[in-house]
């Protein structure tokens, strides 16, 4: 017993000695979001490395979004530390006997500590990659782990982020979707660049049901939520992003400019509808002018 102490001791001033050394990176960069007085987003620019990347708040994070999570990518995420061992050891089984594998031994914390830090994928970076998942658990919750994970998950092109993803292929955020998106989202990140929403729908949402049964299989919704999902249609592509009130969004924008996300006092109906009088005046006088003689106005007055 007072030598398994003394050895769990020196581990773990090992590794807050090496947590000191080499301290986690966990720099991101998020796309700035202008908000009216409801929340409603007016405006969001590029991020600092000319992402989509909008920030998914901890309130954000639905029941059935996590839960899809979690049983698709980890579902021992809330059991383990970082790292699965029994994954790990599957894996390195499978590389040594060349068996198929339909699970890999990757942790949502190890896929963030790769999305924070990509590097090749060697052996050598394998380890470290476990290592900066292992500092992940150490200073974040749970749930701030799987917050990064959904803000930093691929969808192909300059996107990432689920939020980014919502709003940019279903005009929604995180908490307005439904079970069917719920599911399109969480299955594109493994293949962003083939799985790219509005080219591939169809075999997207073949991939899809295929989870939708998995789930009713398990169990994991309730029979009429899943039922709902798989009737779905996916008729999806890229939108624009949000882009009201430009002028206004572009002076707070410039007087705020490391502010990720703000709130302003604006009145986004009141917007809209002086919006729509303003444009009917415009048309109206522009109408009126071209509708007048044309010597008052086209003609060159000389001056004497």
């Amino acid at each position: 017993m007072r030598r398994l102490i003394v050895g769990s001791t020196g581990v773990l001033l090992l590794f807050l000695l090496l947590d000191t050394l080499f301290p986690l990176n966990n720099k991101v960069s998020y796309s700035p979001i202008i908000h009216a007085r409801d929340s409603t987003i007016l405006h969001a620019y590029l991020s600092q490395d000319d992402k989509w990347r909008l920030k998914t708040e901890l309130s954000e994070i639905i029941p059935p979004l996590r839960t899809t999570l979690i049983y698709k990518e980890d579902k021992y995420f809330y059991y383990h530390f970082g790292i699965n061992p029994a994954a790990v050891a599957r894996a390195l089984i499978t590389n040594l006997f060349h068996l198929k594998t339909t699970s890999g031994a990757s942790t949502i914390t190890m896929q963030v500590a790769r999305l924070l830090d990509p590097k090749p994928r060697t052996y050598a970076n394998k380890f470290v990659e476990m290592f900066n998942a292992l500092q992940l658990e150490w200073h974040y919750s749970k749930a701030e782990i799987l917050q990064m994970y959904l803000n930093l998950v691929p969808y192909g092109g300059n996107i990432e982020g689920v939020k980014s993803a919502a709003l940019l292929y279903f005009k929604r955020l995180p908490r307005q979707l439904s079970l069917a998106q719920i599911v399109t989202l969480a299955i594109i990140p493994n293949r962003p660049t083939s799985l790219v929403l509005g080219k591939r729908n169809d075999y997207i949402l073949q991939e899809r049901n295929k989870w939708l049964r998995r789930f009713a299989q398990d169990r994991i919704f309730p029979t009429e939520a899943l039922r709902n999902a798989l009737e779905e249609p996916l008729e999806v592509a890229r939108q624009a992003p949000p882009q009201l009130a430009p002028h206004f969004c572009q002076r707070v924008h410039l007087e705020n400019p490391q502010a990720i996300s703000l709130y302003t006092s604006l009145d986004i109906q009141k917007q809209e509808k002086f919006s729509n009088w303003f444009k009917t005046m415009y048309a109206a006088c522009i109408s009126l002018v071209y509708s007048m003689p044309p010597c008052w106005w086209s003609t060159t007055i000389p001056i004497k």
